[in-house]
């Protein structure tokens, strides 16, 4: 009966002293804008640059 007890004890006190690690929430970064038409840097006003 001494034994049994011991064994109790000690898996109490393993199960007391593990930690409990809650798992982060995970946030999706949002993807940045994308300028589809611009002015052309090279060429001026009058022209577009379209990517692709």
């Amino acid at each position: 009966m001494n034994i049994r007890m011991v064994l109790l004890a000690s898996a109490a006190a393993f199960a007391a002293s593990t930690p409990v690690l809650a798992a982060d929430a995970i946030v999706a970064a949002e993807p940045e804008p994308v300028e589809y038409v611009r002015v052309c840097d090279a060429d001026g006003t009058g022209y577009f640059y379209i990517p692709g």
